[in-house]
């Protein structure tokens, strides 16, 4: 027994305070930061995986310039505060992507639909969201050979729009398969920009802006699409449409007005004129009028 009470009160003993400390293990703790977050500025490199008017949650990473990348960040902004991020299809995001379009034109000396470029918008992932994160990413990708799909590159694209508009959409070879006895694709599965001076059968003749609404079914999609399209063909060759109609050797071809890109607030179709593989182009035709094809 004797033993066992000097063991207890030894035990007891060791339990005591430490020599300076009040034995309030919470009162001498510095306080952590609060969590935060700052996308990167404009001018910004990026590398990872995007496509056009897609939403995404891929990681992105900051890189030289000067290095091989997809997006260049062109601004930022701020969402609302709510309990989660905004949806893509929903107002917050289309208001947020209407500041991004003004950004992006700023950036680029022009509107982008005018070059081989598309739009990269991004809301905060959900854990940059539960950290207090509210900034929307602006982005700018060079477009491969779908025009939906980003080209790697190197260097700037600012200013590329602007003067020279090095970064202009002129002239297009498409690839496809089902071609007809006239030479003209049944389907179409890639549209890569080239120099108009390479041989080529499209030529990018303008963007169309669908009217705001409910999104279309795709037979009214294409009864919109290509009624507009036609007429910027015609006024591109500087000929009524009449006259374009009696032309067999022109036809009309667009893209875009995409289900995603119409729910993020932009309904544009890039339209272009076409001609047969059998008479590949290797010069621009604008204001060809009624002469031949060259």
């Amino acid at each position: 027994m004797a033993v066992a009470l000097l063991i207890l009160t030894a035990t007891l003993a060791g339990c005591g305070n430490p020599a300076g400390t009040d034995g309030d293990l919470i009162n001498g703790w510095f306080a952590l930061p609060a969590a935060s977050y700052a996308p990167p500025p404009a001018g910004t490199c990026l590398t990872g995986g995007v496509s056009a008017f897609e939403p995404s949650v891929v990681p992105l990473q900051a890189v030289d310039c000067a290095e091989p990348h997809a997006i260049e960040v062109v601004g930022t902004g701020t969402v609302p505060d709510a309990a989660a991020p905004p949806a893509w299809d929903s107002d917050p995001s289309r208001a947020a992507f209407a500041e991004c379009d003004k950004a992006a034109a700023a950036y680029l000396g022009g509107d982008w639909r005018g070059g081989r470029l598309f739009p990269v918008f991004r809301v905060p992932l959900p854990a940059v969201w539960q950290a207090g994160g509210r900034q929307f990413l602006c982005g700018i990708a060079e477009a491969a050979d779908d025009l939906f799909a980003p080209l790697e590159r190197t260097g700037s694209v600012k200013g590329g729009l602007a003067q020279d508009r090095p970064l202009a959409l002129t002239c297009v070879q498409l690839t496809g398969d089902d071609l007809d006895a006239k030479g003209f694709y049944g389907a179409v599965e890639a549209v890569k920009p080239v120099a108009c001076d390479v041989p080529h059968d499209t030529e990018f003749v303008g963007a169309w802006t669908a009217p705001a609404g409910e999104y279309p079914n795709q037979l009214r999609l294409k009864e919109l699409a290509g009624d507009a399209c036609y007429l910027k063909i015609a006024q591109f060759l500087g000929i009524s449409q009449t006259q374009l109609y009696q032309r067999a050797d022109i036809y009309t071809f667009w893209t875009g007005l995409t289900a995603s890109q119409w729910a993020i607030g932009d309904r544009t179709a890039h339209c272009f004129l076409n001609v047969s593989t059998k008479t590949p182009l290797r010069a621009s035709i604008r204001n060809l009028g009624t002469k031949q094809l060259p």
